[in-house]
């Protein structure tokens, strides 16, 4: 009896509180290494141990994303050593001096560094902040070191398995010429591999490249949103990075599983990095990288970056004559090998002849001393041409014909071929850490030789400096002065680069991001003191270069634009139309906003001509009817596939029909365009989504506008194009 009395006391009593001892006290060891960030949509658990995050919950999908504990990390850097270049410091190696709870943030302090090479007197603060939506992550990196940081990686966040209770949520990243889409599988079909030298197998995007700072990440069967974003005022060379470890499987599904990775850890690890060269007793102080949940895809996601983008750099090219004109015509009049293609008379009348089609709009190129791609940076007409006179006569005709002329040529870009770069320029070249810069830009036209490549004439990118863009300034506003209503400059895409030039008054990451982006805003504001009219398009990438141009020259392809179009609905790009029959080209740009640039016989010639009669015909159809809608469907609001939907009926093959929403800024009309990629008829029906739309009016290419009502069968032709406007609808 009395034994069962104890068991009895040890099973129901003494074990029970022993238990909930046991569980209390390993309770309180988490606690006492955990500090919890909390709201109603996101839990955040920052270790103290390391100030690395160790848990990343997201509430609406039930979700832990940080899966695989063992890869928890907070930062990297690299500070290069005499003799050894790979110089890491790991911050899960090292210990905070602090980690602090301050209302809805954690600030962790760490002072002094260490790797496997020394000590280094390096200082790092940061901030982990919840905000109701979004995780912010701000830092200071201070170095008292001999030796200058070359990176720094952070944000820092190690162990993601999945987005949502499954591995299928998709990518979207902003593109260069093409939409942006959801179709990067990071959980599933990782898109990397293991390079040389890389501890795993390792995916990543820079910016620029990228043309704005963000990705987006996007559960479609939650219909949740991930954005990752960096919003800094000042602009920096910078990317976004991932690993998948300990590397992709080689099958199907690149992701190992436990039972398969030799028992290493499998997961994520993303990271922000910078490469910001401070030296001893310099600072970086970071921008905001901020993580947030949002309902919907990357077209949501993207909302939040236009807000501060407008914020900091507010656009408005409300008055600006070329981002009204919807075509241009394009020639090169002289070419690199000495080959003339046409004087400035000659090309006078090519532009009358384009006029002929509604084209108000004339780009030239290889106007300048040596034609195109020779000699830059002179830029001063070319005398066989017709020289100074016959280039300014050139631009006042054309000014008093009603048209405006875009001259072409380039910033920082230099032919190391000339005298004068032997002799002076050579100093102002972009060099990288070891004085030198990989040569790659030479494009050539007249001879086989030329256009493969094996005899051209090779440029350099060149820094910013004083002293080049005195050389610039000087000869741009003489251009402006002999009556240029605006630049399309070329190549400023391919100037992000680290700069290591001595001259460069600015950091390597700094110099051709927020240097370039400031030297341009000088140029703008001198040219615009000598012609208020004045605007500029150029061949850029990436969007803080939008308050200064109102076009890109190489950012759509036939039905594809960048998600800047989307994003930034102020700004359009280029389709380049140079075959005689290229009416889906036409039709592209109709379909996303774009402007039609038409360069006959690949810049050669005139729309004039027999083999171009269709084509001219057509291009004049289409730029009466985007005259007529042109608030409408081209310097109005730019929806996507966002606001609409098209149903094509059962026939020959379905995903035929691409659309695209427009909108009226001035009020809530809405439009979609069509394009039938097929050769033959399509029918279909269509819904306007933001609201009930009963009718619409129907446009089409030499046609009279019809009126359709909604959920009534239409037919497009084969290769065809329709607009459909919303109509008007009666007050109540």
């Amino acid at each position: 009896m009395r034994k069962n009395s104890m068991i009895r006391f040890i099973r129901y009593i003494l074990l029970p509180c022993l238990l909930a001892f046991a569980n209390s006290g390993l309770k309180a060891l988490v606690n006492d290494n955990t500090l919890t960030l909390e709201n109603d949509q996101l839990r955040v658990r920052v270790d103290s141990r390391s100030g690395a995050i160790s848990s990343f919950y997201v509430k609406a999908l039930e979700c832990e994303m940080i899966g695989e504990p063992a890869l928890i990390t907070n930062f990297r850097i690299s500070l290069p050593v005499r003799d050894y270049l790979a110089n890491y410091i790991d911050g899960m190696q090292q210990t905070p001096e602090s980690v602090v709870k301050k209302g809805n943030s954690v600030v962790v302090k760490f002072s002094g560094m260490s790797s496997d090479r020394g000590v280094f007197p390096v200082d790092l603060s940061y901030t982990i902040t919840l905000y109701p939506d979004y995780v912010g992550f701000t830092s200071r990196l201070t170095n008292h070191s001999d030796q200058p940081v070359a990176e720094f990686w952070f944000p820092r966040l190690g162990g993601w398995t999945q987005f949502g209770n499954h591995r299928d949520a998709l990518l979207a990243t902003p593109n260069y010429n093409q939409n942006s889409r959801h179709s990067v599988s990071l959980f599933r079909n990782y898109p990397g591999t293991r390079a040389l030298g890389s501890e795993a197998a390792e995916w990543y995007q820079p910016y620029p490249g990228m043309v704005m700072p963000w990705w987006d990440l996007y559960d479609a069967k939650a219909d949740l949103g991930l954005y990752l974003g960096y919003h800094d005022p000042q602009f920096r060379l910078s990317t976004w990075h991932t690993y998948l470890a300990p590397d992709v499987s080689g099958e199907r599904d690149s992701w190992l599983s436990a039972a398969r990775s030799g028992g290493k850890p499998v997961g994520l690890v993303f990271s922000h990095v910078r490469y910001p060269f401070i030296q001893n007793g310099e600072s970086l102080e970071s921008g905001e990288f901020i993580i947030r949940i949002h309902k919907g895809n990357w077209h949501e996601g993207s909302m939040f970056y236009r807000k501060w983008f407008l914020d900091h750099f507010p656009l408005d090219n409300s008055d600006s004559w070329l981002r009204k004109e919807s075509s241009w015509f394009t020639s090169i009049l002289y070419q690199p090998e000495d080959k003339v293609i046409a004087n400035f008379e000659t090309y006078l009348k090519w532009t009358q002849d384009a006029r002929k089609s509604g084209i108000r709009c004339f780009e030239l190129i290889g106007w300048n001393n040596g034609g195109l791609e020779r000699n830059y940076p002179m830029y001063t007409p070319e005398e066989k041409l017709g020289g100074k006179a016959g280039f300014r006569d050139l631009l006042q005709t054309i000014e008093k014909e009603g048209g405006k002329c875009l001259v072409f040529n380039n910033y920082n870009i230099l032919d190391q071929n000339t005298d004068w770069y032997r002799s002076e320029l050579y100093k102002y070249q972009q060099q990288d850490q070891f004085g030198k810069q990989g040569i790659w830009m030479g494009w050539g036209e007249s001879t086989l030789l030329a256009r493969s490549s094996m005899s051209v004439r090779y440029h350099v990118r060149s820094s910013i400096t004083p002293e080049l863009e005195k050389i610039l300034a000087d000869q741009f506003l003489e251009l402006v002065r002999d009556g240029a209503d605006g630049f399309q400059i070329d190549k400023l895409c391919v100037a992000a680069a680290l700069d290591f030039n001595p001259l460069s008054p600015m950091k390597p990451d700094l110099a051709l991001c927020q240097g370039l982006v400031d030297a341009i805003g000088r140029l703008y504001d001198q040219c615009r003191a000598l012609n208020p009219n004045f605007r500029m398009a150029s061949e850029f990438g990436y969007d803080r270069l939008l308050p200064y141009f109102d076009v890109s020259y190489r950012c759509s392809s036939r039905n594809e634009i960048s998600a800047l179009r989307y994003v930034f609905p102020e700004w359009t790009s280029c389709n380049h139309i140079s075959t005689p029959r290229d009416f889906m080209g036409v039709n592209g740009a109709v379909l996303t906003g774009a402007v039609i640039v038409v360069e006959p016989e690949s810049y050669q010639g005139s729309l004039d001509q027999p083999v171009y009669q269709d084509l001219a015909n057509y291009i004049k159809e289409i730029n009466r009817i985007r005259g007529d809608l042109a608030p409408l469907i081209f310097t109005g609001k730019y929806y996507d596939d966002q606001g609409a939907t098209l149903r094509e009926l059962p026939g020959n093959s379905l995903n035929n029909l691409i659309f695209k929403v427009h909108g009226n800024t001035a009020n809530t009309q809405k439009a979609i365009v069509v394009v039938n990629r097929a050769a033959t008829p399509v029918e279909y029906t269509w819904t306007f989504t933001h609201s009930k739309v009963s009718k619409a009016l129907l446009y089409s290419p030499f046609h009279a506008p019809v009126e359709v009502l909604s959920g009534q069968t239409v037919k497009i032709a084969g290769d065809g194009l329709h607009i459909l406007a919303e109509m008007p609808r009666k007050p109540l």
